[in-house]
């Protein structure tokens, strides 16, 4: 079943590419918005995210066969209760939040009868923030995480995949404990031990100054998802507290026994928990944006000129081979840089293979 109205309860970085997406691919779909803003309301009309975006709450509810509350996680509750009202009977809710736990009990308390709730969580989004980073194509070839409840009915699920679906993204149905242990360990801890390892390095900054100064590709690499909001990871960390805290006890073991083998100059096996942690990153699935295959992968050596990156895409768009992912990898001054690229299908892959190589570009994929 395909809803005929749908509603999105803040209109930010996801929520403004949800109607983005939706209002490009939805045909006779009518999107509404509401947020609490009024100039964010007014730019998410005039860049198509949606098409109605009234000052009331309740108004922006009325009538919608989905209610999608990508709300901040904190503010997800206060904002459904403020629409409980308009809430009928036949509605499927929704949200984008990336912690599930303790959300999808509380909104099970608080939701009329006969209204279904599916928690929903894309994997994915960018450094940017708000209406003005919105993107109608961030959710294509996404992993878009459902964790539907006991009582949550087969229309339901049918109608948030087919819609999902619709706007190129791959659902993927998770329990809500499942989903919760499953991003701590890979989204949670890695944001913890990049902050911790920056803070670390600042201590050792303040001992020896010039120390960050020396900081090459490695620690960049490594610390780049510090950069991010203390407030946002407040809020993600804290409604995720069990999980996260069993995810740190594992990570505090794991840092404990590498101190061990150092200290005890157990070189063998120091050399064999690298190999094991060699082994267990290339697991990693390198062709998706999430926990699931969807694209081919290669890296392109490309040197640091003006032009450099244009070169390489001119040459696979005059080959109409399709570019569904770009990422610049390592680029220093004056040197080599590196451009990872990914392709649809092992076709396209070949084939843009074929042809950089011929062109003297140096090309790696798995």
């Amino acid at each position: 079943m395909k809803p005929q109205r749908v509603c999105i309860l803040g209109i930010g970085l996801i929520g403004g590419s949800l109607g983005m997406a939706l209002t490009r691919h939805g045909g006779e779909l009518e999107v509404r918005g509401w947020d609490v803003s009024e100039t964010t309301r007014q730019e998410a009309m005039a860049r198509g995210a949606v098409q109605i975006a009234p000052g009331q709450l309740n108004e922006a509810v009325e009538g919608a066969d989905l209610v999608i509350v990508a709300t901040p996680i904190r503010s997800v509750l206060p904002v459904l209760r403020q629409a409980l009202p308009a809430l009928k009977p036949g509605m499927v809710v929704t949200d984008v939040a990336s912690t599930k736990g303790e959300l999808a009990e509380a909104i099970g308390r608080i939701l009329p009868p006969g209204v279904e709730y599916i928690g929903g969580h894309p994997m994915a989004g960018t450094e940017g923030s708000g209406i003005a980073a919105a993107d109608p194509f961030l959710f294509e070839n996404a992993v878009y995480i459902l964790t539907p409840t006991r009582t949550t009915g087969q229309r339901a699920m049918a109608m948030l995949e087919g819609l999902l679906q619709l706007i190129g993204a791959h659902p993927l149905v998770l329990g809500v404990e499942e989903h919760d242990r499953m991003v701590a360990a890979v989204s949670h801890l890695p944001h913890l031990a990049a902050v911790s390892l920056a803070n670390a390095a600042g201590n050792a900054e303040t001992k020896l100054p010039g120390t960050l100064s020396l900081a090459a590709g490695g620690f960049r690499d490594s610390t780049r998802i510090a950069m991010s909001s203390p407030e946002l990871w407040a809020e993600i960390v804290f409604s995720n507290k069990t999980q996260v805290l069993a995810m740190l006890d594992d990570y505090l073991e794991e840092l404990k026994k590498l101190r061990g083998i150092i200290r005890d100059d157990c070189e063998e096996e120091f050399r064999s928990y690298f190999r094991r942690g060699d082994e267990v990153r290339r697991q990693v699935p390198q062709k998706n944006k999430g926990f699931i295959h969807l694209l081919y992968e290669m890296v392109v050596q490309i040197q640091d000129r003006p032009g450099a990156i244009a070169g390489v895409i001119n040459l696979l768009a005059d080959a109409a081979i399709n570019i569904k992912d770009i990422e610049i990898l390592r680029v220093r001054e004056g040197e080599a840089g590196t451009l990872r690229l990914a392709v649809e299908d092992e076709a396209s892959l070949s084939l843009a293979k074929e042809i950089l190589t011929k062109r003297g570009y140096r090309v790696f994929s798995k």
